[in-house]
């Protein structure tokens, strides 16, 4: 049975992840079905909430902080740290050692193929950071599938918000739309079978459907990549006009009325 990696966590993407992101979609798609740095910008921005990051907690360096790894507070909130193990160490105390967190579901839940018996422990340490392995990150379009404009990016101010414009823009993040389009699905390469696509992608599901943000998501695949939705409770709509990528998609989408998806 498939298990997660240890100390593994859930959670949605920001900006501070934009650097992971891109590193991440270019070890794992060719570049022409790249979405790039500028689009996973633009949708992290327009839409942080639709989105879901698979990190694992990894150390620094021989164990040390290191400046890109965290910040001086935490750095010095470390040394403190040592300075009390040494501290109690020596006054034969135990209570020095960082805390172990447990968890049994992440954003309000996990896969089946984790066993209920299985725990996850994600150390509380200042001296480790966290490795982007897995993400889906999705926009609202204002159709019920992804077409081409729903993948581009509209004008958008300094401040990246999109600018007024006339008439029916549909290109980019809808915010009154009610169909969720997943975008990008990416898991990393040295990861790979071990189930985190089906482990993220259920997860991000039942948040939501929990949320109710939307009505129905949708996604685009590959021919060969229809049997791996379908199994997750996806319907094929056939073909689709995108042209992204050399075009050659095919629609997917699922309801989220039902709350969950399928086994």
């Amino acid at each position: 049975m498939a298990r997660l990696p240890e100390h593994v966590l859930i959670r949605p993407l920001g900006f501070a992840d934009l650097d992971q992101v891109v590193k991440l979609e270019s070890h794992t798609f060719p570049s022409n079905e790249r979405a790039g740095r500028e689009r996973m910008r633009y949708r992290l921005h327009a839409a942080p909430e639709l989105s879901s990051g698979m990190f694992v907690r990894v150390p620094s360096k021989k164990g040390r902080c290191i400046k890109k790894d965290c910040s001086r507070a935490q750095r010095s909130r470390s040394s403190d740290s040592a300075s009390s193990t040494s501290s109690d160490s020596s006054s034969g105390s135990s209570s020095s050692q960082l805390p172990a967190l447990s968890f049994r579901r992440l954003n309000g839940s996990l896969a089946e193929d984790i066993e209920d018996d299985d725990e996850i422990n994600v150390t509380a340490c200042p001296r480790s950071r966290e490795k982007l392995i897995a993400f889906v990150i999705g926009t609202k379009c204002a159709g019920e599938y992804i077409s081409d404009d729903a993948l581009a990016i509209p004008e958008v101010d300094k401040q990246g918000h999109r600018k007024t414009t006339e008439g029916n823009d549909r290109r980019g993040h809808v915010e009154t739309g009610n169909t969720i389009a997943i975008e990008s699905i990416c898991v990393d390469p040295d990861y790979q079978g071990m189930k985190l696509g089906t482990t993220i992608l259920r997860d991000f599901v039942q948040r939501m459907s929990t949320q109710a943000v939307a009505e129905r998501i949708t996604l685009l695949a590959r021919q060969d990549m229809i049997p791996f939705y379908e199994n997750l409770g996806f319907y094929n709509a056939g073909s689709s006009t995108v042209k992204f990528g050399g075009g050659g998609w095919n629609n997917l989408w699922m309801s989220l009325e039902d709350g969950e998806v399928d086994d």
